[in-house]
């Protein structure tokens, strides 16, 4: 007499199309959460954003016109005219947040606060590597200490900074950057700590 397969197989159908059905409400009811949430963003009255605490860039202490080189002389030019913007880090927010958050009427100008925020970024690394292999560590140390100390995104910054300090016999120094990488979201958080220790 045979093992009798059947009853097994409309018993497996079964709780798969319970799961199946559970997913999809599960689906359906997040999709209807966010186009709620969404709605609600789109009707967000403009908040103050004059008060805000937001990031300038100490262009001053950077070493400008250290170098010739057109790359470096475009970077200094960048971060310039970047230094009389507002910046925030805004990593991670979305749109709709943006608009619950600083209001729909101010959604423009926030995106491109942080869209700026983000070429800062970009460019202080930049910067931090033409300065290295300028082996101006020093300086490479003032810009990558503002970069960290704003939470830049760019895991570079945080193990070149590291770089540095252990060069310049500074392991003390390592824990800022440590602590800021701790708290972070990075999506590479274990890799750069194992890195900087």
């Amino acid at each position: 007499m045979g093992f009798p397969i059947l009853p097994f197989f409309l018993l497996f159908l079964i709780l798969l199309a319970i799961r199946l059905h559970s997913l999809y409400a599960k689906q359906e009811q997040q999709e209807a959460e966010f186009w709620a949430k969404e709605q609600q963003a789109n009707i967000t009255p403009a908040k103050d954003i004059s008060n805000l605490r937001y990031i300038t860039i100490p262009i001053e202490k950077f070493p400008l016109n250290f170098s010739t080189d057109e790359e470096v002389i475009k970077i200094e030019t960048e971060l310039k005219e970047l230094s009389t913007h507002r910046l925030l880090n805004l990593s991670g927010v979305t749109n709709t947040d943006l608009k619950l958050t600083y209001g729909m009427p101010n959604f423009e100008t926030m995106s491109q606060i942080g869209e700026d925020f983000d070429r800062m970024c970009v460019l202080l690394n930049s910067y931090a590597k033409a300065l290295m292999e300028a082996e101006r560590l020093d300086d490479v140390i003032t810009v990558l200490e503002f970069a960290v100390g704003v939470r830049t995104d760019i895991s570079e910054s945080y193990t070149m900074l590291a770089k540095c300090y252990k060069a310049k016999e500074l392991e003390g120094k390592l824990d800022m950057p440590k602590t800021q990488v701790s708290e972070s979201n990075l999506m590479l958080k274990e890799s750069i700590l194992q890195k900087i220790s």
